[in-house]
């Protein structure tokens, strides 16, 4: 049985349900055709580097494992990883002369997946540090997480005689606080996965500033996790002066810690948290150490004050900005009297972070919203799992809060291997019903509150990058959260292509795929690239063979006749894609009094149940 580590809701603001999210059993996912995009690196300091591998030598390193407990090690080389659930190569600086990898997925999925793995990879021969009171370690790294796994860093100091004591059973439940020579190798607001690469920096001057013979483990240990790759390990000398910003936050707190990379401007949150999270990365005090957020019409300052070298920089608060439709172009920067604007270690003291106010477009993805220099993608189908190539349903959470909420459709943004003519549903599910073990037999799965027809995609819908599909009429939500899911179907080697933004890491929650043959849910981590799609989001007039609206402009009533007996419905919808006034007709003419309407921009929507036709109308009063 795998062990689960889930995050507890109750330790989330969260608004009410449709009903309670119980954490699923959350499994790992094969993802073959990954377009990943480079992401924004830390710029390397000049800081004087004292022992260095690029792990083109595997002579630098020692390998080994923890015999009692399995028997997997650490690789050095070009060693892609090969079990069921691969995560690609690190794309690191010297990638192209190897890197040290440990496949846990390889080594779990042979053994049934049941071993508290411990495996290791320490430096053959100990460096000096005698010389250097303040000592940091630098490596690039690409690591995905799963349930039950950490990945250390440990110090071994050497008494002069070749004797050193390494910490015994190192486990996903060791605290590393406990004992100061072992470190977690990856910070704990790193979520799965990580950039590719990710560069991580970590202060060992308290176990091995001043030591003459040190040594460096990476240490991993898990229970049938993914890999960790790892590249361009560094000992530097700590500069003095370096503020460092690691991440940054503008989400809403009723968001349930998802970040939308756009929301229309009638779903906004009542407040937003503005957070950043750094630290002193110097050997020295900082003083008068500030974090400017700006983006634009909007911004914020913090002062923190004084920080010394062993604290971190958490700045947190909660605002609720007047936001206008537009895009808000952010950036975050720490700053401090010491650290000169620009200098040796500057690289690391600003983070940028976009989102949209629309009209009419929601979504958890940031595709053309952030900026390029970040944006990582990746893509999720109806091909990307071995097992299953028929149809696999990928969601997305959106937190709805009108009184009533009018949803059209939902656009799905294409990766550009999609295949013209592959076939997909839309549907829009409880949140409860899809979080349920033994999904598979719940027919929710196909949308308990709305489902499209089969949609097949265009040459145009590959050519833009998106196809929007439509519901056959508007539906309307009560406040509360749900699933936006394309259900995709693989049918002769076409496949639907999903965009997924790995850009900003989301809980678990906020995307997840379900893979209908296996019957459960399995989380994605980032942000699918489904997108609501409300307002006047496809409100637009067709080309209408069935009836005529007239007065247009109309001041007391609108008319709206047909070229022959019609038995349906006659819909007044607002700019917004709400409908506000609705008639049945069976017969050739309806007259709709306006009262009720201010002046404006309406459509008339006329639907029989197999044909659906609109028509824009003016309303003057």
């Amino acid at each position: 049985m795998k062990k689960f580590y889930l995050l507890t809701l109750s330790a989330l603001t969260a608004i009410a349900v449709n009903a309670q999210k119980n954490g699923p059993s959350v499994k790992k996912q094969t993802v073959f055709a990954v377009e990943q995009q480079p992401n924004q690196k830390p710029t390397t300091s000049e800081k004087a580097t004292i022992w260095e591998s690029d792990f083109s030598d595997a002579a630098d390193w020692a390998i080994a494992h923890d015999a009692a407990d399995c028997s997997l090690d650490f690789s050095i080389g070009s060693v892609s990883c090969a079990g069921d659930y691969p995560i690609v190569d690190i794309a690191s600086t010297t990638a192209s002369n190897g890197w040290a990898m440990v496949d846990s997925d390889n080594y779990g999925g042979a053994t049934g997946g049941n071993e508290v793995e411990d495996s290791w990879l320490t430096m053959a021969v100990p460096v000096d540090l005698s010389a250097y009171p303040n000592v940091i370690i630098e490596f690039e790294t690409f690591y995905r997480a799963y349930s039950y796994e950490k990945p250390f860093i440990v110090v071994g100091v050497g008494d002069g005689a070749g004797n050193v004591t390494w910490p015994t059973d190192l486990n996903p439940d060791y605290d590393e606080s406990t004992n100061p020579n072992v470190y977690a190798a990856l910070p704990a607001n790193v979520d799965n996965p990580t950039a590719n690469p990710y560069k991580v920096q970590i202060d060992i001057s308290a176990a091995a500033g001043g030591q003459s013979e040190v040594y460096i483990r990476f240490n991993w240990t898990g229970t049938w996790g993914y890999a960790w790759f790892i590249d361009d390990f560094k000992i530097l000398e700590q500069p003095e002066n370096d503020v460092v910003l690691n991440t940054e936050v503008f989400v809403g707190v009723n968001n349930e810690g998802i970040e939308y990379g756009r929301t229309p401007i009638t779903q906004l949150d009542d407040s937003y948290e503005v957070a950043a999270y750094g630290e002193n990365f110097g050997s020295t005090t900082q003083t008068n150490v500030a974090v400017d957020v700006d983006f634009g019409s909007i911004s914020y300052n913090y002062a923190v004050g004084d920080v010394l070298s062993t604290d971190e920089i958490v700045v947190s608060n909660i605002e609720t900005p007047a936001l206008a439709v537009g895009l808000y172009e952010g950036t975050y920067t720490v700053s401090s009297t010491e650290e000169v604007v620009g200098g040796d270690n500057y690289g690391n003291n600003s983070l940028e972070r976009n989102f949209e106010v629309t009209t009419d477009v929601y979504s958890q993805d940031g595709i053309d919203v952030q900026p390029a220099s970040i944006l990582s993608l990746g893509s999720l189908g109806s091909n990307s799992f071995t097992s299953e190539l028929s149809n696999t349903v990928l969601a997305a959470m959106y937190h709805m809060r009108e009184t009533e909420n009018q949803v059209n459709g939902i656009q799905i943004a294409l990766a550009n291997n999609s295949a013209e003519g592959a076939e997909l549903t839309i549907s829009i599910i409880d949140t409860a019903v899809f979080l349920a073990d033994g999904i598979g037999a719940v027919t929710g799965i196909n949308g308990n509150y709305a489902e499209s027809g089969i949609y097949a995609l265009t040459a145009d819908d590959i050519a833009n990058g998106y196809a929007n599909i439509f519901f056959d009429a508007p539906v309307t939500l009560a406040p509360s959260a749900y699933f936006f899911a394309a259900n995709c179907y693989y049918i002769e080697d076409q496949a639907v292509r999903v965009l997924d933004d790995q850009t900003v890491t989301q809980p678990w929650y906020a995307s997840m795929i379900h893979l209908v043959t296996d019957g459960s849910s399995y989380s994605n981590g980032n942000a699918l690239a489904i997108r609501v799609l409300s307002g006047s989001a496809g409100i637009e007039e067709t080309e209408n063979n069935i009836f005529n609206v007239y007065p247009n402009p109309a001041i007391d009533v609108i008319n709206v006749t047909f070229t022959e007996n019609f038995n349906g419905s006659v819909s007044i919808l607002n700019v917004t894609g709400k409908e506000v006034m609705t008639s049945t007709v069976n017969g050739a003419q309806l007259s709709v009094s306006t009262d009720g309407l201010s002046s404006g921009v309406y459509y008339v929507k006329v639907n029989d149940g197999m044909t659906s036709q609109i028509a824009k109308v003016v309303v003057k009063k």
